[in-house]
């Protein structure tokens, strides 16, 4: 699927490719806005647009509705296989022991009614896919629209022509770039706090979700019967 970064990718990395390189050529203040935010990003403009063109969010929206497939799949187990257990005539000491086993067993595996269950550890992680999803769609948009700000900009028209000017014309062009450098860093550092956010807020329902056994198992001697 086409979007506004996709269409204005090819003047974007045009334009990106001659400010990383003006960067490069001239340096960047230690004390800029400019090397702040770049020691923040770890990135130069022209990686950040490359970045974000690598973002597939259909990729992600297709995964997200296939792990929630999965979960729809895991939770009609625990109902089905004990209407199994229940028709199977099995009594005694054997049985009892191997039905607490198996509530603890069908707990783990649980319905989605609870957080703390394999599938409700499924079905968090296809929300949290979801909204990797909405993150990834809105820093494609903010970096079309701050695309869309800098090539059409009196910056591009000082960077794209630094080669033709006079003297001074490669101070200039070093702010220009700084200036559109900024803009691009900028969006980038935003959408870098929300991933922040994001990871905080879901670190908990995502954790490892380890099996707890029955409290107290039931002892398999005595009589058994089991009807075949």
């Amino acid at each position: 699927m086409v979007d506004a970064l996709d269409r204005l990718a090819v003047p974007g990395e045009e334009l990106l490719r001659r400010v990383d390189r003006i960067l490069a050529r001239g340096g960047v203040s230690p004390e800029s806005d400019v090397a702040g935010l770049l020691r923040l990003v770890g990135m130069l403009p022209g990686e950040v647009l490359e970045y974000g063109l690598r973002l597939d969010v259909g990729s992600l929206q297709e995964a997200a509705r296939d792990l929630a497939g999965v979960g729809d799949r895991f939770r009609v187990l625990p109902a089905r296989l004990s209407a199994d257990v229940d028709r199977s005539g099995w009594q005694g000491g054997g049985a009892a022991a191997f039905g607490a086993v198996w509530v603890a067993l069908a707990d783990h595996i649980g319905d989605g009614g609870s957080a703390d269950s394999i599938v409700g550890r499924i079905d968090a992680t296809a929300d949290y896919l979801d909204a990797v999803v909405d993150w990834a769609a809105g820093l494609r948009y903010e970096l079309a629209e701050a695309i869309a700000r800098v090539i059409s900009s009196a910056e591009a028209v000082t960077v794209v022509t630094a080669g033709a000017g006079g003297p001074g014309a490669e101070g200039e062009a070093a702010g220009a770039a700084g200036r559109i450098a900024e803009r691009v860093l900028r969006t980038a550092v935003d959408a870098l706090d929300r991933a922040d956010t994001l990871r905080r807020e879901w670190e908990r329902r995502l954790g490892e979700l380890p099996y707890r056994p029955p409290e107290a198992q039931t002892g398999a001697a005595g009589v058994t019967r089991v009807t075949l």
